[in-house]
């Protein structure tokens, strides 16, 4: 069970609902302290009521620290990994949001939780975390998606000595399934690291909210969710197979199951398909 060095698969989760409907959506991808390694990214956005009850999740294997940046009141939820899409839930209109994903695996240090105690659900930040009220005055205090990062950076070297990381055992797990795009037989995946299955699927749970073989389905979601954006995405579809399904219903009913509706509805949603 080992990695090359410098072998690391980058995750770079799709969420069409923010990237295509907020013009003020922004994403940083790489963390900068060293701290933080390479289990953070950051997005933000400014949601006006007119967006506020249009806004859906769709499954990505990440938590979110999601604060709202009212200037007198922040607020904040840790929103756990889903596993259906979901409405969003935010609290104010017209107001600056800041974002905090955990990539797989990498939210258990911070939080000092089993990460499968947040899945499907959402909680308030200060009901988890000591120093919150700090966190969010300080982020909130901030007037650019810049400042916000460094203002969360500056707050973990403060409340944090160690590295954000994850058990090697994890780590190459999910590496394997993210770089195999969701296609590796779990069984595989247990005769490679050496331990048994349920072992693997314990420690798996509680660093990364799901199942080794449920995030693999996860996985394989969202490489066909970039599969579709790109240029002739529509023919995706005509290659099932070699995304590992096993036939265009075992597609279909998945892809919905994360969605809640066909492919082709998505794509003509997404104007990626016309009539």
């Amino acid at each position: 069970m080992t990695r090359a060095p410098g072998q690391r698969f980058k995750y770079h989760p799709f969420q069409p609902s923010f990237k295509k409907s907020l013009p003020t959506y922004t994403k940083f991808i790489e963390s900068t302290p060293s701290l933080l390694s390479e289990g953070i990214q950051y997005f933000g956005f400014h949601l006006d009521a007119g967006h506020l009850d249009s806004m859906f999740i769709l499954p990505d294997g990440c938590l979110d620290i999601v604060i709202c940046c009212y200037p007198h009141q922040p607020s904040a939820n840790i929103c756990g990994s889903i596993v259906r899409r979901r409405k969003g839930i935010f609290v104010r209109p017209d107001c600056d949001y800041f974002a905090i994903r955990f990539l797989p695996g990498y939210a258990e240090r911070f939080l000092k939780y089993p990460v499968s105690e947040f899945t499907e659900n959402e909680i308030p930040l200060q009901d988890v975390l000591p120093h919150a009220d700090r966190l969010l005055e300080a982020v909130a205090a901030q007037s650019s998606f810049t400042e916000r990062i460094r203002a969360f950076e500056a707050f973990y070297t403060e409340h944090y000595s160690s590295k954000l990381d994850t058990p090697a055992l994890v780590e190459y797990l999910t590496e394997k399934i993210i770089g195999g795009k969701g296609t590796v037989p779990i069984a595989d995946l247990a005769a490679d690291t050496g331990y048994s299955t349920r072992y693997m699927h314990k420690t798996f749970e509680r660093y990364v909210g799901v199942s080794p073989k449920l995030f693999s389905r996860i996985i394989r979601f969202q490489h066909v969710l970039n599969a579709l954006e790109k240029p002739r995405g529509a023919e995706t579809l005509d290659g099932i197979m070699e995304l590992g399904y096993f036939d265009q219903n075992h597609f279909i009913k998945e892809f919905k199951e994360f969605s809640a509706v066909t492919p082709t509805k998505y794509l003509k949603r997404s104007g990626l398909l016309v009539d």
